[in-house]
């Protein structure tokens, strides 16, 4: 008789590379007291201007109102610096199905005077246009013969428990930190070139002393054609060395289930649409101040397309320096 063997071929890489260079501009806008202005480049396979942001104060007690390059949403998880990415790269899954960018959006914000002074504040937001990367802010750029209009509107409350955390805080720490216990609830609809949803996210952060854990939940009901869709994230750091190591790690998940009424075809983001289990581990080490940073990290994903097929994993190990400004 004959014995026959089948080998799965794996996909090795390696590879010596610059993969991420951000380079922003931060000031007062003129001849406006309190404004900012932010304009954020990345520069990776090409540059391209990925974040630009304009703030102004609405009275003097702490509102605003701020107008930027798309960033509407729920989730921090896409906008914020790489500067602050404890796993150095965004959790894609958390963000991809629930906030698929917008043209331009507008926001107006701040304390509300209730109970405890800094406990509670709000947000609320309206935003439209496509907003995928044309190579110039707020472009519109269409890779599908479908141009319906998109937009979107949302809101969301901010519950400091003990302490205060804000959303623009850096998770890595230097030396021990205070207390903190935030939460952040919202909602939002959405309607995109193929689908309409309503969304809720809700996310919550525990700081004391040397630990930090992040934890953020999204979920949605899609309309059009039927579907629940759910993701999750949890991310723990300790500082293990004051001043020189911290170490991080997280999991998550996106679950979708099937379409009730599937599309003809999958176009613009249904076809990201892909059911995936991610953990990583990082370990950090500051060797100039908490400028520099050398990161040693590793990935281990599970990732299953929702159109059939069999499941693929990816596993990635990376030795990252970077300069933290």
């Amino acid at each position: 008789g004959a014995v026959s063997q089948n080998y799965d071929l794996v996909e090795k890489k390696l590879d010596t590379r610059f993969t991420k260079l951000q380079l922003r501009s931060f000031g007062p806008i003129p001849m406006i007291q309190d404004s900012f202005y932010l304009i954020s480049m990345r520069a990776e396979k090409t540059p391209r201007l990925t974040f630009a942001m304009f703030q102004i104060p609405l009275g003097n007690q702490g509102h605003y109102m701020n107008i930027n390059s798309g960033g509407g949403g729920l989730s921090n998880a896409m906008i914020i610096s790489s500067a602050k990415q404890l796993l150095l790269d965004p959790a894609y899954y958390l963000a991809n199905a629930f906030e698929q960018g917008n043209g331009a959006a507008v926001e107006v914000g701040g304390p509300l005077n209730i109970g405890t002074p800094g406990m509670l504040s709000y947000r609320v937001y309206a935003a439209g246009g496509s907003g995928r990367y044309s190579g110039n802010i707020g472009g519109r750029y269409f890779t599908y013969d479908n141009t319906n209009y998109t937009y979107s509107a949302g809101a969301q409350l901010g519950i400091n428990v003990i302490g205060h955390y804000s959303r623009w805080d850096s998770p890595f720490l230097l030396t021990p930190a205070s207390t903190a216990l935030a939460f952040r609830v919202g909602a939002k609809y959405d309607q995109r070139a193929q689908e309409r949803y309503p969304a809720a996210n809700l996310s919550a952060v525990w700081r004391w002393d040397r630990m930090i854990l992040l934890s953020e939940v999204y979920g949605k009901r899609e309309l059009n054609f039927g579907s629940w869709q759910m993701a999750y994230n949890a991310t723990f750091g300790v500082l293990v060395w004051p001043k020189h190591m911290m170490i991080a790690a997280d999991i998550g998940q996106f679950i979708a289930s099937d379409f009730d009424n599937p599309p003809d075809t999958l176009e613009t983001d249904l076809k990201k649409i892909k059911d995936e289990l991610r953990w990583r581990v990082a370990a950090h080490y500051y060797f100039w101040s908490n400028i520099g940073i050398a990161t040693l990290i590793y990935t281990d994903a599970t990732v299953e397309s929702l159109t059939g097929g069999e499941a693929e994993r990816e596993q990635e190990l990376r030795l990252v320096a970077q300069f933290r400004f």
